[in-house]
């Protein structure tokens, strides 16, 4: 009898292999062929569920999108506000988690070379648009849920670019880790100077 493949479980194990692949070189310089052998796999077999590079990076962009939007959802529910003092502090332990995970959680953690790629590939880039607007539609939601309708779309922008810019900076390790826990103070205090 023939083994049963669960083909979603497949896909996972190609994409992280994906994952893998561009952490040791440039996409622009992985083959199909790369990512089948670091998958543990023959190129001919990978065919079977990913039918070219682009159709894998697609696959790579949505699997960040709801990994991202899944995530935020996840923290934003597991964490009442009624347990902080504040909101900054709220928030601050929020950018914490953006900043440092949780422990064993296994981010998608390559997508800093897709944001290059979007501006040469207009499938690309619409994807990349498509999972911004979708974080943002998340977070927008997120913060309505917690804060009420005083806040919605404008305060989600700023998250975003709180999170994009932290993801970014982590991804090329430039941050010191020493403002994880107060990161929105510290940028407060920028204003307030």
């Amino acid at each position: 009898m023939p083994a049963i493949i669960d083909k979603e479980k497949m896909r996972h194990n190609i994409l992280m292999a994906f994952e893998r692949c561009i952490e040791a070189k440039p996409l622009s310089k992985i083959s199909l062929r790369d990512i089948a052998a670091e998958a543990g796999m023959t190129h001919p077999k990978l065919l079977n569920y990913f039918h070219s590079k682009e159709d894998l990076i697609i696959h790579y962009c949505e699997y960040t999108r709801n990994y991202m939007t899944e995530h935020c959802k996840t923290w934003f529910s597991t964490h009442d506000r009624k347990n902080y003092d504040s909101n900054l502090n709220y928030l601050n332990a929020f950018m914490k988690y953006v900043a440092e995970g949780d422990t064993n959680e296994n981010r998608p953690n390559a997508t800093t070379q897709f944001y290059v790629l979007g501006h040469y590939d207009s499938t690309i880039s619409q994807l990349i648009q498509n999972e911004f607007q979708a974080w943002k539609d998340t977070m927008t939601q997120c913060l309505i849920d917690i804060y009420g309708k005083d806040v919605g779309e404008k305060e989600a922008e700023v998250m975003m670019v709180l999170v994009a810019g932290t993801f970014i900076c982590n991804y090329n390790k430039v941050l010191s880790g020493r403002i994880n826990q107060d990161l929105l103070s510290n940028f407060a205090s920028l204003i307030n100077s």
